[in-house]
């Protein structure tokens, strides 16, 4: 990918870009917190910079990969800056709207918590299954990938609600995103464990 190169040939790192996208989702998440407690159209430009920020933070995503392996350059802690700040970053995220529709809706930053958890809980049972000597197992509706995309297509939506004026209608629409993100998410969790378990009783 050019972009990689052109990145390695300024001295970027795969570990400096893992922990890049932890600051492109605390802007995400800040972005989100600030939306509805902002004059409609200066919350408009909130979400759509907190939809850019997502979308950073899956190219970084991917960029991090790519460099490690196409530049040589993997590094004997790699794993845990690969997989480590995407915890944090999903939890920066959906936190930041829990607590930013917090203002209309008091109970939605427990919400926030419960995406948070179980996004978290996703990576935990894909890396047990490794832990177990098994093969990667990533089946689920609400991969990292999918998270994102869900939540960045909810703030462009919400976006147009509050240029709109629409208020009430995109604090539920950030509500149902977060929704979506719960239950596929406790969805993957079980999927990925019946697979666990299964190949571990086949054995």
């Amino acid at each position: 990918m050019a972009l990689a190169a052109r990145l390695r040939a300024r001295g970027a790192t795969p570990n400096g870009i893992s922990l890049f996208a932890i600051g492109l989702s605390a802007l995400a998440g800040a972005s989100f917190f600030f939306a509805l407690r902002d004059p409609p159209h200066y919350g408009a430009a909130l979400l759509l910079f907190a939809a850019l920020c997502l979308g950073g933070r899956l190219l970084c995503n991917r960029l991090d990969g790519l460099l490690a392996r196409r530049g040589g350059m993997v590094g004997k802690a790699g794993e845990v800056y690969s997989d480590a700040p995407d915890r944090l970053a999903d939890a920066l995220v959906f936190l930041g709207v829990g607590y930013g529709l917090a203002a209309w809706l008091p109970w939605a930053s427990d919400l926030g918590w419960a995406a948070s958890l179980l996004a978290v809980g996703t990576a935990y049972v894909r890396v047990l299954g490794l832990a177990c000597g098994l093969r990667e197992h990533d089946e689920g509706p609400m991969p990292r990938r999918t998270r994102m995309i869900a939540t960045a297509i909810a703030a462009l939506l919400s976006a147009v609600g509050l240029a709109l004026g629409h208020q009430m209608v995109v604090a539920w629409l950030l509500l149902a995103a977060l929704g979506a993100v719960i239950v596929g998410a406790a969805w993957t969790i079980g999927l990925r464990l019946r697979a666990i378990v299964r190949e571990l009783e086949a054995r």
